[in-house]
């Protein structure tokens, strides 16, 4: 509703002064090619088109001869395909509104960024709106291991479980990941911690420590390895990186591990049950310890967290 104001109000104000002998050109000052109009600007200009497409959606060629109100029900019926990502479908209005910011940019700050990066800020607002605004729910069965108990449980016998977490903060700050690997026995055999820099957004900063715990892992000859995870986005992108097209790269390289490992299986675990991991994380900016390591066992100062 906002964003039909908005526009309406701007396009009138051409409209009234033309009415008034203004001589105000009427056409679209971005392509020029048409009467500038709501509908014109949100579904038929080149440069709305252009980020439609590089959104994920591909706009057919009936809108250019429909009205407003059948092309603004044509896309508020997409929201409503269940065949589509999720992740994706949502990124309606928050397309609708970067076409209308980028026209002003365009036109009253004679400034235009890449269709790449508008897009990378746009998908950035989305996901921090939804993690504001949605309230988690109960923990769901992700990866078909998801623990329902609060403690850390063991894995199967000749299994290696590592916990791991990427304390994220903001894209300013350095992120602190960590992961502690352990037997059936609940003996720990390595831990490690690193800090990792240019990390966009939580959901990157996960990956990029996936990566890294899977290569630690594989370096040392672990041959069955469980990677136990208390953000489950993660799984979820990891279960089905087609819906993730954002993280394409990332989800490729954890993908490829499995070719690696002669078993490799995610897990979901409650934050509680990874505290270990949390822990080590957060004295990567809390105590400014920007060196990574990886030693045998687990850390001294954790000695007893990890025997109860």
């Amino acid at each position: 509703m906002f964003l039909w104001r908005a526009l309406s109000g701007a396009l009138a104000i051409a409209e009234r002064l033309n009415s008034r002998g203004m001589g105000v050109e009427p056409n679209c000052k971005i392509c020029h090619g048409s009467t500038e109009s709501i509908n014109h600007v949100l579904f038929q200009c080149s440069a709305a088109l252009q980020l439609w497409s590089g959104a994920g959606f591909t706009l057919p060629s009936f809108v250019m001869a429909h009205s407003l109100e059948e092309n603004f029900s044509y896309v508020f019926n997409l929201m409503e395909d269940s065949n589509r990502p999720q992740s994706l479908i949502r990124t309606i209005p928050w397309v609708l509104w970067l076409i209308w910011k980028n026209r002003n940019s365009i036109l009253y700050a004679d400034t235009q960024e890449s269709m790449e990066r508008l897009l990378r800020a746009m998908s950035d607002e989305v996901e921090q709106w939804f993690l504001l605004n949605n309230t988690p729910s109960p923990a769901t069965d992700l990866s078909g291991r998801l623990e329902d108990r609060d403690k850390w449980c063991p894995p199967a016998s000749g299994f290696i479980k590592c916990n791991i977490h990427a304390n994220w903060r903001n894209v300013h700050l350095h992120s602190g990941v960590a992961w502690i690997a352990r037997d059936q026995a609940g003996n720990v055999s390595h831990h490690a911690r690193d800090a990792i820099i240019h990390a966009p957004n939580h959901m990157v900063a996960e990956l990029r420590c996936v990566i890294w715990a899977l290569s630690s892992l594989r370096d040392l000859g672990v041959p069955r390895v469980i990677i136990a995870i208390d953000y489950h986005k993660v799984l979820e992108a990891i279960n089905a990186p087609r819906q993730w097209p954002r993280f394409g790269d990332l989800l490729e390289q954890v993908v490829n591990f499995k070719e690696v490992f002669e078993s490799l299986v995610f897990e979901g675990e409650k934050v509680s049950a990874n505290g270990i991991p949390r822990d080590i994380a957060k004295i990567v900016l809390r105590d400014g310890r920007f060196h990574s390591y990886l030693a045998f066992g687990g850390p001294s100062w954790l000695h007893d967290r990890i025997a109860r």
